[in-house]
C-alpha cells in the first residue's frame, strides 16, 4: 500500500475529474486506487497548482500516475478513451488565431466537422503544441485542415500588401490626347 501526492494546476482538475466524475470514477475502477483532489476555492487563479492524492497498492498507484500525466499532456488515455489517439502540431503562437477564427468559429468548425477535441497550449500547459484528440481516422482528416489553414495564413497575403496581379490604372491603357480634351486636362 502507498499514497502517493502530484502537484498539478487547478486548470487540469476538470479534464482529470471528467464529465459528471466519468473519468475519475473509470480510473478509480479499473486500477483499484482512492483519488481525491484538494479542494480549489471559487474564482482562484488557474496558474495555482493542488494536489492530487492517488492511494492504492504501489504498482496500481504508478499506473494512476502515469495514466494521470497521460491525460495532462496529450488529453486522453487508452484506460479512459478507449481507441483515441492523438496528433500533435507544432504551430507558431502567432498563428494560434487562425486555428480559433472569428469568436471561435473555426474551432468549433473542426470540433464538430471531425468529432475532434482541439487543445490549444496555455501557460499552465504541459505540453506546447497543438494537440488534436479523437479517433484516429478522424484526428488524421482534422489535422491536415490544420495545416491548410496555417499554410494559408502563411502564403497569402491581404490588405494593402495583397499581390493580386493587377497593378496600375484599372480602367485600361491611356488613349492619345486630343484637342477638345485639353480644356478638361488639369496642369501639374
Amino acid at each position: 500500500f502507498s499514497e502517493n501526492i502530484m502537484n498539478v494546476y487547478t486548470s487540469s482538475f476538470p479534464d482529470l475529474i471528467g464529465k459528471q466524475g466519468a473519468i475519475v470514477r473509470k480510473i478509480k475502477e479499473e486500477l483499484n486506487v482512492e483519488i481525491n483532489f484538494q479542494d480549489v476555492p471559487k474564482g482562484s487563479a488557474p496558474t495555482k497548482k493542488g494536489k492530487v492524492t492517488l492511494a492504492g497498492k504501489d504498482t496500481d498507484v504508478e499506473k494512476a500516475k502515469a495514466v494521470i500525466n497521460n491525460i495532462i499532456m496529450y488529453c486522453h488515455d487508452d484506460l479512459t478513451h478507449p481507441g483515441f489517439t492523438h496528433a500533435e502540431l507544432d504551430i507558431e503562437p502567432w498563428a494560434y488565431r487562425y486555428l480559433i477564427g472569428s469568436k471561435g468559429s473555426e474551432m468549433k468548425h473542426i470540433q464538430h466537422n471531425w468529432k475532434v477535441k482541439v487543445n490549444i497550449p496555455r501557460e499552465t500547459s504541459a505540453n506546447d503544441k497543438v494537440i488534436i484528440v479523437g479517433e484516429a481516422d478522424q484526428v488524421e482528416r482534422a489535422k491536415t485542415y490544420c495545416e491548410k489553414l496555417i499554410w494559408n495564413a502563411e502564403n497569402n497575403s491581404k490588405g494593402r500588401d495583397k499581390a493580386d496581379g493587377t497593378t496600375g490604372d484599372s480602367w485600361g491603357d491611356e488613349e492619345p490626347e486630343e484637342e477638345w480634351m485639353k480644356g478638361y486636362m488639369y496642369k501639374r
